[in-house]
């Protein structure tokens, strides 16, 4: 006869995978290698298919235990979610908040954010993941992706935070050396750090309101704004950069905006954070956003050097 499969069960199947092996997963389960192996074998005797391969190694997912591992990762997830409101957790955030987040936000602000919020949410530890790649929330356990972008994806629940605005700059070390340019046009005779992509590109219009793009000198391009911040305080050239990465070090006098045709900032993306709307009632996830929220304000303070 079948062994009814629990969520015991589903947990121990879930850990294995996360531990990368059965021995692993006893250590952090506290419990005997041999009750792990049983659980697994259990599982698959009922399901009547193999869900891990094992070598002396390793361990790889079948097709069957990607699928499985995939949901019961989030049915897991849900109960325990279950029960903590139900248990009055609802008016005391606690355990692991799960975040996602693009690597120059996450190092240039997130960490001062996050520890801000556990001075008010002691109770709630975060797990923190940096990547730009956008990750599907489909298929990831993280509770909240922070990203900035001009149009978020339509399948989430949003929560609009901030615009993030962007600016030319250049260091005052440089700028000695090169000059100090007054339009966009002018940049053709400047060294220019260029993230291919979001760097905008420059056109000017002749007589007959024809438009032609710049050809800019770019001794460097690189795919991470952190990048071109180290090449900017390195007196290497101008760089159009999100002033949360800049904005301390405007403020520092380490970094200077540059204002081009009169304009100073552009403001064209938004931060987001995407959520699951059934998660909105996790007390972890509404205490972050609004946290988020309330922190922020109208004007971060990263944009507190823009003239009014």
């Amino acid at each position: 006869m079948s062994t009814p499969i629990s969520l015991k069960h589903l947990e121990f199947f879930t850990k294995i995978v996360d531990c990368g092996g059965l021995s692993e997963a006893a250590a952090q389960l506290n419990v005997s290698p041999s009750a792990v192996s049983k659980s697994l074998a259990a599982m698959e005797d009922t399901l009547g298919t193999t869900l891990i391969k094992r070598t002396t190694r390793s361990i790889t997912l079948t097709d069957a235990g990607q699928y499985l591992f995939n949901r019961a990762n989030k049915l897991l997830k849900e109960f325990d979610e279950t029960l903590n409101t139900t248990s009055g957790y609802y008016h005391n955030p606690q355990g692991e908040l799960r975040i996602t987040c693009s690597i120059a936000f996450g190092y240039s602000r997130l960490v001062n954010l996050v520890d801000k919020y556990r001075s008010q949410f002691p109770d709630v530890n975060l797990y923190i993941d940096l990547n730009d790649n956008f990750v599907n929330l489909n298929e990831t356990d993280f509770d909240i992706a922070l990203r900035i972008s001009t149009a978020p994806p339509q399948n989430y629940a949003m929560r609009k935070l901030v615009p993030v605005r962007w600016a030319y700059c250049a260091s005052p070390g440089y700028l000695a050396k090169k000059g100090m340019p007054q339009r966009r046009s002018d940049l053709v005779d400047h060294d220019c750090l260029v993230y291919p992509g979001l760097t905008p590109v420059l056109k000017v219009a002749d007589e007959q309101d024809r438009l032609h793009q710049l050809k800019l000198h770019m001794p460097i391009q690189a795919n991470s704004s952190l990048v071109l911040l180290k090449s900017v305080l390195e007196d290497q050239g101008v760089a159009y950069l999100p002033t949360y990465l800049i904005g301390d070090h405007i403020q520092k006098e380490e970094i200077t905006p540059l204002m081009l045709d009169g304009t100073i900032t552009c403001e064209t993306h938004t931060l987001y954070a995407l959520y699951f709307p059934s998660k909105y009632s996790n007390p972890k996830v509404r205490s972050f956003i609004d946290f988020l929220v309330a922190e922020l304000g109208p004007l971060p303070a990263w944009d507190n050097w823009i003239p009014k």
